[in-house]
């Protein structure tokens, strides 16, 4: 996590942003990270142009939104030296990713549960899209989220399938946890519970009717790494288990990933990760498999050194 150089928190002026700007600011300040801030301006959609006055309008709002956000007086920015950047698109997402790719963005932070117009970082559209889209891990921070930064005890959780996309995702656990001192918990979850799984009333957990099954995954957790401090083995819907979790252990973070791509081509590890984005009660730290296959550029090491 160390190793994080530039953080970007997208902004839209609505309460749905600041916890994430406080994050943002957070996670540069532990690493010693650039933070920018940054503002999609539509084209087309927008109300005026945008420059001279205008845009100098704008970046003064943009400033006084960061200091409220992380809680100091505008004058006092210079101790987080944040990069304000306006960014023109033809959509949020477009603007987004391209200023992210372009500055070379080792994380992009993102509200949701914004609104259309200006508290348009709505998770629906934008979020998901830009989850998808980025060149680096996208960290999604519901509104209902704390600005307080993170308590030392909270767990970051890691939901685990056991394939190539579990040790990505662990790896980035394990920096973030170094950094903020938190403990790493596994959860797993069993889609199928029998001939009728839709039938299951709520999330169960699987040492209950399977005592011997639930022993076998937690023996595979704990050959993961000795770091993990618990492991929750559930049957139920995948994104409710683990947003149930979440909200269960008061998780400062989930960190998952996905293979990143839309419709007929998702897999269950994909669909998983949208639905989570949706449920959870906390941040979630989302990793691409695009992100997982560029060794020379992989955020997955940034995030972990």
């Amino acid at each position: 996590m160390p190793g994080l150089r530039t953080v970007v928190a997208a902004i839209d002026l609505s309460p749905a942003s600041a916890p994430a700007v406080a994050r943002a600011a957070e996670l540069a300040d532990r690493t010693g990270a650039t933070l920018h801030v940054l503002f999609a301006h539509l084209l087309f959609r927008d109300e005026g142009t945008l420059g001279g006055r205008a845009e100098g309008v704008l970046r003064l709002r943009m400033e006084r939104f960061v200091a409220d956000a992380v809680g100091v007086s505008r004058d006092d920015l210079d101790g987080i030296a944040p990069i304000v950047a306006i960014e023109r698109g033809v959509s949020a997402q477009d603007a987004i990713t391209a200023y992210a790719a372009r500055e070379r963005a080792d994380l992009l932070v993102l509200g949701t549960h914004g609104r259309t117009g200006i508290g348009r970082l709505l998770l629906g559209s934008v979020a998901e899209a830009c989850v998808s889209r980025a060149p680096c891990p996208v960290l999604t921070v519901p509104a209902s989220s704390p600005i307080e930064p993170v308590a030392a005890h909270a767990p970051i959780l890691v939901p685990v399938d056991f394939t190539r996309r579990t040790g990505a995702a662990l790896e980035a656990a394990r920096g973030l946890a170094r950094l903020l001192g938190s403990p790493i918990e596994a959860v797993h979850v069993v889609r199928d519970a029998g001939p009728y799984p839709d039938l299951i009333p709520d999330v169960i957990s699987v040492s209950d009717s399977d005592p011997e099954g639930d022993a076998i995954v937690r023996e595979r957790i704990a050959a993961l790494g000795p770091d993990i401090t618990a492991a929750h083995v559930l049957f139920g819907t995948p994104a409710r288990a683990i947003a149930k979790v979440a909200r269960e252990r008061g998780a400062a973070m989930i960190v998952m990933a996905t293979h990143g791509r839309r419709g007929i081509e998702r897999a269950a590890m994909g669909s998983i990760a949208e639905a989570t984005l949706r449920r959870a009660p906390c941040p979630v730290l989302t990793l691409t498999e695009a992100h997982l296959s560029t060794p020379s550029r992989r955020p997955s090491r940034a995030l972990a050194s």
